[in-house]
């Protein structure tokens, strides 16, 4: 019996000890598991994840490679066989001078070389045979060097390297300007950047291709049908037309405004090329080597030659259209692309205030039943709500007639 009241006891000064001690803090539970979710609010920062190394589907990454080859003074021009567009598409960048590598692959590099080293000539074989013979042969030479690096496009990369067995298909440089979603966007966002600069293209001079009136039409019927999409109903209170109009077909050219250190130009996120704008201006003098005074030609910006040769905006085999649109380039799609939503734009307004009225290429107004037919006249909204409701009435009596009665069952 004392036994048991001294246990008794014991546990009860035991279970006293616990209960004055504080609570132990609760243990934080860290899972390995790679399906948690993290529920902490403070962790907004989450980027997006980037495509892997061989995305061969990947225009952005396309892109970024090609990119990598827009230093001048890193990248040479070359034979477009071995030109910057192949390489890239390859998995390719450019590292150093007429280097390439695949970075995040297998890390083989190529250096491309097509320098021919000439013999030595001696007095002898100089004749005009020679010449001859040596200029053949240097153009054999750098056709096989051509030959070389084209198959090191694809051979250059490691055995197991997946850029050896498979690149970006023909079409990966097609720009889908006929797309809504995108060419709206893109085009407000190249066009405000360009009336960013509205200075510095004030005063120069610019030359594109000939429109074809027939589905083309000239920026300035553009700019006014496409205020709500380029947000540029505020701007046209403040800035004249002609500035408005030359920022408009800039901006169709695949042309968007940008400043550096002080320098304004124009640059392409398609080429990556860049224009200095202010080797265009009035005043800009340029020296030529045979002549001691400068020359002061002022030059003009050519908006779809300035672009490089490979440029979807210029080259109409880059581009790859099919169908009704093959053959032209994506500057061509775009304006032909945009005067039809001009157009459709148009008739949905005219439609509204009660009138069916085209516009032809010089901004005249003419009736869609041509100029020998009577006009009809304007019908208010009373009158055709009452021409419905006498066409359903007929409809009803129509129906009634052809209705089949069954006879009701005896």
């Amino acid at each position: 019996m004392p036994e048991a009241i001294a246990i008794a006891t014991t546990k009860r000064k035991i279970l006293a000890a616990l209960h004055l001690q504080e609570p132990a803090a609760k243990r934080v539970r860290h899972s390995s598991s790679t399906t948690s979710i993290s529920l902490n609010p403070g962790n907004g920062s989450h980027k997006p994840l980037q495509p892997p190394n061989f995305s061969p589907w990947s225009q952005e990454r396309f892109l970024s490679r090609l990119k990598t080859f827009s230093s001048v003074s890193l990248w040479h021009p070359k034979p477009d066989v071995i030109g910057e567009v192949q390489w890239a598409k390859r998995g390719w960048v450019c590292v150093d001078v007429n280097t390439v590598a695949c970075r995040g692959g297998c890390e083989k590099r190529v250096t491309i070389d097509l320098d021919v080293v000439e013999r030595p000539s001696t007095v002898d074989d100089v004749d005009d045979s020679s010449d001859n013979d040596g200029f053949d042969e240097r153009n054999a030479v750098e056709a096989s060097l051509v030959e070389r690096y084209r198959k090191l496009i694809v051979d250059g990369h490691a055995e197991t390297c997946l850029w050896r067995k498979g690149g970006c298909r023909d079409e990966i440089y097609h720009l889908p300007v006929v797309m809504p979603g995108v060419w709206q966007s893109e085009l407000r966002i190249r066009y405000s950047a360009v009336r960013a600069i509205e200075k510095s293209i004030k005063d120069v001079n610019l030359e594109t291709s000939p429109l074809d009136g027939s589905t083309m039409l000239p920026p300035g019927r553009l700019l006014s049908e496409l205020a709500d999409v380029l947000d540029d109903r505020e701007a046209s209170a403040t800035a004249t037309e002609d500035s408005r109009i030359k920022a408009l077909r800039i901006a169709l050219h695949g042309w968007k405004g940008s400043s550096e250190s002080g320098n304004e130009l124009l640059c392409c996120d398609a080429c990556f090329q860049r224009v200095g704008l202010w080797m265009y201006q009035p005043g800009y003098k340029t020296f030529s080597p045979e002549q001691d005074d400068p020359i002061n030609d002022i030059a003009a910006i050519d908006l779809a030659e300035m672009h490089r040769e490979y440029c979807p905006w210029r080259n109409a085999d880059t581009q790859k259209a099919t169908g009704i649109l093959e053959g032209l380039n994506a500057s061509q799609i775009l304006t032909r692309v945009v005067s039809t939503y001009a157009r459709a734009q148009r008739r949905k307004t005219d439609a509204v205030h009660g009138s069916v009225q085209t516009h032809d290429i010089d901004g005249q107004t003419e009736d869609e039943t041509g100029p020998d037919e009577p006009v009809s006249p304007k019908v208010s909204a009373e009158e055709v709500a009452r021409q419905d409701k006498e066409r359903e009435s007929r409809l009803r009596r129509l129906k009634s007639l052809f209705a089949i009665r069954r006879r009701p069952k005896e």
